[in-house]
């Protein structure tokens, strides 16, 4: 998956699909780690949505580039 978070239209969307991931294998449940660099603090609805949806996400990292803002790393707990 690449870049989905800028468009919140697509939040709904990313949070179906990871979900869909995690019920695909109950008895063993998959690694998910996501990147993400905030553009518009908007964005950041994404983590409640996940939240909301039965997904718990947490902040592993960060990893400073170019530009004003770091990779945040996100794995799901």
């Amino acid at each position: 998956m690449a870049d989905v978070t800028y468009n919140t239209a697509s939040f709904p969307s990313l949070v179906q699909t990871v979900k869909a991931l995690v019920n695909k294998s109950p008895n063993k449940t998959p690694q998910i780690i996501l990147g993400y660099k905030e553009r518009d603090p908007g964005e950041r609805e994404l983590w409640g949505m996940m939240e909301a949806g039965g997904l718990h996400f947490q902040s592993v990292g960060r990893i400073v580039g170019s530009g004003e803002n770091a990779v945040e790393i996100w794995q799901m707990a």
